[in-house]
């Protein structure tokens, strides 16, 4: 009897995952009768996906018939715990461009009332960017190590703020951004106090703040070993 449990194949998913790139969301999850996820969605190549029926076609690659949406259930307990340990990324929401303006990201010039124009850095917001730092890094916040699936439930799975290492004010209006080194996650917490007062400050000298403050015992690192710590944890 066809189990989801069985796929244990990493390139089963990928071929999935190709699939539904080469004939595009809808037709894929018209041709396997799934319906858009909900809450998880699988991230692969700063792309997102619905992974209950990224999960039922991988079936079909790895086993030669597809799973249907009535054989088994995705979410917290099945889908997600399957991909994760394929070696695959999965959020408790699809990502999106919403984030909050902090220091960095805002003009110097304000003026009390009338109209004003707010110019918010979009690297930060753009949600290939977010999806590819989430990819790469995890959503665990890289200072203090909160995670908000963890703390409020799956519905918050991989939510995180994303912050941009280099002020955009310093390098022009438009670069490449490099996922890997130039954004971090970090909670909205440790993402403000970076910024605090109008500077920029590095993710290492808050968690010396943290250290000193909470008595935690912190690994003193470098920032060029942010990505390390990122990722072990």
């Amino acid at each position: 009897m066809a189990n989801y449990r069985d796929l244990d194949d990493p390139s089963a998913v990928r071929k999935a995952i190709a699939e539904c790139d080469e004939i595009g969301r809808e037709k894929f999850l018209t041709k396997y009768g799934y319906g858009k996820a909900r809450t998880f969605m699988l991230i692969c190549n700063e792309k997102q996906y619905d992974s209950k029926a990224i999960v039922g076609a991988a079936y079909q690659y790895q086993f030669s018939k597809y799973l249907k949406n009535t054989d088994f259930s995705g979410g917290l307990a099945t889908v997600v715990p399957l991909l994760s340990n394929l070696g695959f990324t999965v959020v408790g929401n699809e990502i999106n461009d919403q984030t909050t303006a902090l220091a960095e990201e805002v003009p110097d010039t304000m003026w009390e009332g009338g109209r004003r124009t707010v110019y918010v850095n979009a690297y930060e917001r753009n949600s290939k960017a977010r999806t590819a730092c989430i990819e790469t890094h995890g959503s665990r916040c890289a200072i203090c190590d909160f995670d908000f699936g963890e703390t409020y439930g799956p519905e918050f799975q991989g939510f995180i703020h994303v912050h941009h290492r280099v002020p955009v004010s310093s390098v022009g209006a438009r670069y490449k951004v490099n996922p890997e080194k130039d954004l971090v996650p970090l909670c909205p917490n440790c993402h403000a106090i970076v910024h605090y007062g109008n500077k920029t400050r590095s993710e290492n000298d808050i968690r010396k703040k943290l250290k000193k403050t909470r008595g935690r015992k912190t690994e003193d690192v470098s920032d060029g070993d942010i990505d390390t710590i990122a990722n072990t944890k």
